[in-house]
């Protein structure tokens, strides 16, 4: 098969477009032929500073397509079923080996574009927002970094839970998330995004944090000036390049609660299937989606490594073998 390789870590450059032997199931995997690699932002980092065991690897958490092989013990998926999967490396290839727990089905009329990026934006979202975060109706959660997929999944999970929602974001997507159920998207290349938090909850704050953006004591310290007393604080991602810097003392007086989300080491329980089962049906009907901001093909993943860094994409950039 053809894959997108590194043999070490660095830039985008680093990704060389190879051939290597097609992956063989293990008793428990799934080989997938590959339709749609949703790019994100872990892959970034794995090609770049995330811990990789052995060279040349295969970056990648997730991909959608069709069932090519099966393990002997996998009896709940076939041969030819339209897919989504998800694993901590290997997506970026035309087949991917994943294991059969972090498969799911892919309803009739959802495109497979949208549902290679539903895993890991709406997985991660639900876990964020409601599994970890508490959230409920009637609350106020502030999304630091709404732009990207799991914020525009963010935003519409919290949205269609009756919650109000504040969004940071350039400029250029405040209308996508609007359209998407935003409330208040804010636009932080142009306005102090804390101090509009505070303006628009009447100075009271928000009652959840969801943070995809990490960063020093300084950076968390301002989002945290956000959160309304006793709220809650759930810890995503590093898109800043940076694993989020907590001070003991920015919490302690708000008597806040702080979670660390790592969806992907849930991703094969069966509440997550059952979650994620939910928020499938809901893409097939329409109810959610995923804005696809740019299409490359899988040769020219280290033009769209570059792309997702440089230009901050409005949604997903995808990758197509």
């Amino acid at each position: 098969m053809k894959a997108a390789v590194i043999h070490r870590q660095g830039e985008p450059e680093v990704l060389q477009y190879e051939d290597l032997p097609d992956p063989a199931p293990g008793p428990n995997d799934v080989v997938i032929d590959v339709a749609a690699i949703s790019l994100e932002g872990g892959d970034l980092l794995s090609r770049s500073i995330l811990p990789v065991e052995t060279f040349p690897h295969v970056i990648g958490y997730g991909a959608a397509g069709r069932v090519a092989a099966l393990g002997a013990n996998v009896s709940s998926l076939s041969v030819g079923q339209r897919v989504a999967g998800f694993h901590f490396a290997g997506s970026h290839g035309e087949k991917f080996c994943v294991p059969a727990a972090t498969v799911f089905a892919v309803p009739d009329g959802l495109d497979i574009s949208v549902a290679s990026t539903m895993p890991v934006a709406f997985g991660t979202a639900d876990e964020a927002l409601f599994a970890r975060g508490g959230l409920k109706a009637g609350e106020t959660v502030l999304i630091q970094g709404g732009g990207g997929g799991v914020g525009m999944a963010a935003v519409q999970l919290a949205h269609a839970a009756g919650a109000t929602v504040i969004a940071t974001c350039l400029a250029k997507t405040a209308d996508t998330l609007r359209r998407l159920g935003c409330d208040h998207p804010i636009a932080y290349d142009q306005i102090d995004y804390a101090e509009e938090t505070m303006r628009i909850t009447g100075g009271k704050g928000v009652d959840l944090v969801v943070d995809l953006v990490g960063g020093d004591q300084a950076m968390v310290s301002k989002l945290i000036s956000t959160i309304a007393y006793k709220g809650r604080l759930s810890v995503v991602g590093l898109s800043s390049g940076q694993a989020a810097s907590v001070a003991f003392w920015d919490m302690a007086p708000k008597n806040m609660t702080v979670h660390g989300i790592l969806f992907g080491l849930e991703m094969g329980t069966p509440r997550a299937h059952e979650m994620l089962g939910r928020h499938f049906a809901s893409a097939a009907q329409g109810k959610l989606t995923m804005p696809i901001d740019k299409i490359f093909p899988l040769s020219e993943a280290a033009a769209a490594h570059r792309y997702a860094e440089e230009v901050k994409p409005i949604g997903r950039v995808l990758l197509i073998p």
